[in-house]
């Protein structure tokens, strides 16, 4: 093309493509080195690629949002001046050396510690007398009264004894310990010792025996009635204390007079047909496994007269099962 006798070159110029910018990989997870009352060391395996150096972030309370706490060249930090027998949490990213082409990487998982407490010696108090409740045929629940402590309790201890001789069996930080893999209809005795964060160890509780519940060649099913003037409450407790049967596709099904109405319920859905009502169970107890249990119930209104529900039948794939009323 000519413009007033001179001559112009036009030439089309296409945009290369944008280029995404590559995280680096996220450095190994943090792990404690080193702690004292007052500081935690910890150190982390490097990222790969161009890492100029690491932020180190910390959160001071949950609900709160992560701070930087440091950044430093190297694969290892200690954080000092800090308060006894407290909690701490770390996390570190990787930040690229600039015009690498790199983005930081993502943050590690986190790092949870607690420094070491001041020295102390005396001992928490006794807890309670526990109690087992529920108890399974491979696993009971123990419940006991909380110890007190001059500074914490950190944990309590399950004892089991065998032959005369104490030793510790489950633990837990809270005033429930679980215990596991027990034999059925076997008879265990208990007791419970709290511990504080200096490894100091209350007196022993008063002891408790139990038996693991005995093995059943099918589910079982009972129910519970209870009336209030025109009301009822209905509660329903199938229990498979089986060996191997999985307990699934379930339904509870009974008599159901008419003119009855539920009110609410709860862990199931109830429907009527006529006067046969229908249970069928939530999702959550909808499957029921060896040496577990479900429950369900309602509320609802009566009329003069009226007959209370009867006929409560557990319906599973293995066959019918009758549900009598307590």
């Amino acid at each position: 093309m000519a413009i007033l006798g001179t001559a112009v070159s036009c030439a089309l110029v296409v945009a290369a493509p944008a280029h995404a910018a590559t995280p680096l990989p996220t450095p190994g997870t943090p792990v404690a080195t080193a702690v004292t009352t007052t500081s935690v060391s910890f150190s982390w395996t490097p990222s790969a690629g161009p890492v100029a150096d690491y932020t180190i972030q910390t959160i001071d309370m949950v609900g709160r949002p992560w701070r930087v706490l440091a950044t430093t060249s190297g694969t290892a930090y200690t954080h000092a001046n800090l308060n006894p027998d407290s909690v701490y949490e770390y996390r570190v990213i990787a930040n690229p050396v600039a015009g690498s082409d790199h983005t930081a990487s993502n943050p590690t998982p986190l790092l949870w510690v607690r420094t070491r407490p001041l020295p102390d010696s005396v001992a928490p108090t006794t807890p309670g007398v526990p109690r087992a409740f529920p108890v399974s045929t491979t696993w009971a629940t123990l419940t006991f009264g909380f110890s007190t402590d001059n500074n914490r309790v950190d944990a309590y201890w399950a004892q089991r004894q065998v032959d005369g001789v104490w030793t510790d069996w489950s633990t837990n930080n809270i005033t429930t310990v679980y215990l596991r893999d027990l034999t059925p209809g076997t008879t265990y005795t208990v007791a419970v010792v709290a511990v504080d964060a200096n490894g100091n160890r209350s007196p022993r509780s008063d002891p408790l025996t139990f038996t693991a519940r005995a093995l059943e060649p099918a589910p079982t099913c009972r129910v519970q009635l209870q009336t209030f003037g025109q009301q009822y409450q209905i509660g329903v407790t199938i229990e498979n204390m089986t060996e191997a049967t999985i307990v699934e596709n379930w339904t509870v099904t009974f008599t159901f007079p008419a003119g009855q109405t539920i009110m609410y319920s709860f862990s199931a859905t109830v429907t009527r047909d006529g006067t046969v009502g229908t249970a069928t169970p939530r999702s959550y107890i909808a499957r029921i496994g060896p040496g577990g249990t479900g429950s369900f119930g309602f509320l609802a209104n009566n009329t003069t007269g009226s007959p209370s529900p009867s006929g409560f039948t557990l319906n599973t794939s293995t066959g019918t099962h009758p549900c009598p009323i307590t």
